[in-house]
């Protein structure tokens, strides 16, 4: 059993390896990350529903005041909203009835002092990101000028890519909303090499949770796995609360390190906050392509690592004892 503890944490079981690239936390640079809290610093684009500005306290969907509701029948309300649009340009822009989705570059990762443990320079490798499918069903006018909305479905995919692979291909978001292959693909993020047929792995794929944004009876209420407050000339900021459910490094930040402070023994894996601005309005948020905002933001949450040296002599050490003095008391007992 410590052997196979061992073999499950080596860095050659994971495809995403994170070591020490300054010594900020006091870790010597290459020393492999051992595990705990970290958060992922990207920058990501986004499309997304747009609501018309109605008066104040004005609201359409499941939850509307505190109400219990179907999801659905809030989802099929909100779509129902007159003047609404998705953002300008290209399509296709959304999928279904979904409202938010979007591609992003990992730029770091850092461990709970701040130290960077994986970059794209130190690594030698690119991090992207494709989120996709998160739907409203609850959208309430608030003061000057915002609006919330709460919805559920919002998937996150990671995909890794060394830059020595022969396929690799370069993330690139200045083609908007074209870039979208389907509903979880986009041009480069998710593929190889440019093209549908050679679709990359992703290393994490995660879906929202309910519970944990909002209290029974408060806006969407204890269903809700996204929200986020919107103006549509300044932008503004969200969260999720996410689950991982696959991928090649699952394993690795699957640990449920979020409890629900609404609902007892509820748990989450990841979590994302985000502050968005709107592309495209007064300067300096110059549009870039036809995506409707942007945004600079971490997810944190906790991640196995690999024991250093001294942990995993030790835990040899104690796996080879234990054998022995098994061994010891089969000789003895025969």
């Amino acid at each position: 059993m410590a052997l196979a503890a061992l073999i499950a944490l080596s860095p050659t079981a994971k495809a995403l390896t994170l070591t020490y690239e300054d010594t900020l936390s006091g870790h010597p640079i290459g020393a492999p990350f051992i595990g705990g809290q970290f958060r992922i610093n990207l920058q990501d684009f986004d499309m997304g529903t747009v609501y018309p500005t109605r008066p104040d306290g004005t609201a359409t969907g499941f939850g509307e005041g505190g109400a219990a509701g179907s999801v659905t029948t809030g989802i099929t309300a909100v779509n129902g909203i007159a003047g609404q649009t998705t953002a300008t340009g290209a399509s296709p822009l959304v999928v279904g009835g979904e409202d938010t989705w979007g591609i992003a570059k990992i730029l770091t990762i850092t461990d709970a002092a701040g130290s960077v443990i994986w970059s794209e320079t130190g690594k030698n490798a690119q991090l992207t990101v494709m989120f996709y499918g998160e739907s409203d069903f609850y959208q309430k006018q608030l003061a000057g000028g915002f609006s919330n909305e709460d919805g559920v479905n919002l998937h996150a995919d990671v995909y890794l890519q060394s830059k020595t692979d022969p396929s690799y291909t370069q993330y690139n978001p200045l083609g908007g909303s074209a870039g979208r292959l389907a509903l979880d693909k986009y041009n480069t993020v998710t593929d190889s090499n440019g093209t549908t047929s050679l679709l990359g792995v992703p290393i994490l794929t995660t879906v929202s949770k309910a519970n944990f944004i909002h209290a029974a009876g408060v806006l969407g209420g204890l269903a809700t796995e996204f929200n986020s407050t919107f103006n549509n000339t300044s932008g503004g900021q969200g969260q999720a609360y996410l689950d991982v459910t696959g991928g090649t490094d699952a394993a690795q930040f699957n640990l449920n390190g979020f409890t629900s402070p609404f609902v007892a023994g509820t748990t989450a894996d990841l979590f994302a906050q985000f502050t968005t601005v709107a592309l495209g309005a007064p300067s300096p948020n110059q549009p870039i392509a036809d995506w409707l905002v942007s945004s600079n933001d971490p997810i944190r949450g906790n991640a196995l690592g690999v024991p250093d040296t001294g942990s995993t002599l030790l835990m040899l050490g104690l796996g080879l004892g234990f054998l022995a003095e098994a061994y010891r008391r089969r000789s003895k007992n025969a």
